[in-house]
């Protein structure tokens, strides 16, 4: 891990920054276009230079910080500002074996099978305002950058969206091109029921059962998972379990003997599992959470597609007032490979 020594009183581009943003500019996620000196410029931040006064370290911190959606699949740069859509490829790996006889011919070729899918785009912005009569009186009585803690709530508002948005797409778009979730994407199979707990009065949810029972549905999730991917998921890679935090609370539940889930799970699957607490998920389907099952191997199954996490436009001076405008641009989260996950509701009643 790379450990350097941040000022988060000062701006980015501060000379006691000068380590940091080089890290940033090596990692990408900021960069210096010298054909533009006004400006900087990168696939995931954009930012006049005027701007870098307010803008610490912190603020990028808080913009590029993991979300739960970046925990399910990993953010993806895909267009430019200003598209409408994007297309996103999606390969497919095939191919089989045959005999070896010692020919030239006769062998069966692996091939790759490609196809696109076309999504919109969704542009949302964050502002912030200040005028000198509050940042006097909030700064001079707490000791507080207040127009630099204005840009890192606006940071955070950015952020909060993007992951809104890669769970529940846009329902309000208009354009040709829908912005769909991981929760409503068109390609996956409708959410199936976990099986009862076998009582005299029968019961579906987490809270009923026993955690031998609760291990048994992520079981089933598997088989199902393992059946239709034609047993490609017992060929190793990872296993990705969503679900709400009450759900989690459930699968760490403990009984009398000091067993939960979540000890099964982790005992049988190890590091191949991630477990993910997902607020999302929680009344997602018919009054009740629900959880995912993803199988990520070669290629990514679900795709985390943004276009810009922010640009910041010039900080504009009114009177005694000062302001700015930061927008991002999101086109959702793609299922890339439906076939490699399953989903199941009934785990938790929310009537």
């Amino acid at each position: 891990m790379t450990k350097l020594k941040v000022s988060n009183n000062k701006s980015l581009y501060h000379s006691d920054n000068k380590d940091y943003l080089n890290y940033m500019m090596n990692k990408q996620v900021i960069a210096v276009d010298n054909s533009a000196p006004s400006m900087v410029s990168t696939p995931n931040i954009n930012l006049p230079f005027g701007a870098l006064q307010y803008i610490r370290p912190e603020a990028i911190q808080v913009l590029t910080a993991p979300k739960t959606a970046d925990m399910i699949a990993t953010p993806s740069q895909n267009g430019k500002f200003g598209d409408e859509a994007v297309v996103i490829k999606i390969k497919e790996l095939l191919g089989t074996t045959s005999e070896d006889d010692g020919s030239a011919g006769d062998g069966i070729n692996a091939s790759v099978n490609y196809s696109t899918e076309t999504r919109g785009v969704y542009y949302y912005r964050a502002d912030w305002r200040v005028n000198d009569k509050d940042e006097v009186k909030i700064s001079s009585g707490i000791n507080e950058n207040y127009r630099a803690d204005q840009v890192n709530a606006a940071m955070e508002a950015l952020a909060i969206t993007r992951n809104k948005v890669f769970f529940n797409g846009v329902k309000e778009k208009k354009n040709a091109f829908a912005v769909h979730g991981l929760l409503n994407d068109p390609k996956l199979e409708a959410y199936k029921a976990v099986k009862s707990n076998g009582a005299a009065d029968p019961k579906t949810f987490w809270t009923d059962k026993t955690p031998e029972q609760m291990y048994n549905d992520i079981v089933d999730a598997l088989t199902a998972l393992n059946d239709k991917s034609q047993g490609l998921v017992e060929d190793g890679g990872k296993l990705i379990l969503a679900t709400s935090p009450t759900a989690i609370s459930c699968l760490n539940r403990t009984n009398q003997y000091g067993l939960n889930a979540m000890k099964l799970l982790k005992d049988t699957y190890g590091d191949r599992i991630q477990i993910v607490s997902c607020p999302q998920m929680t009344n997602a389907d018919s009054n009740s959470d629900v959880f995912y099952l993803i199988y990520e191997g070669v290629m990514p199954t679900v795709i985390n597609s943004y276009v810009e996490m922010a640009r910041a436009y010039p900080v504009f001076v009114q009177s005694s007032e000062t302001s700015q405008k930061i927008s991002a641009a999101i086109s959702g989260c793609i299922v890339q490979y439906p076939v490699f996950i399953v989903r199941y509701n009934g785990i938790i009643d929310r009537n």
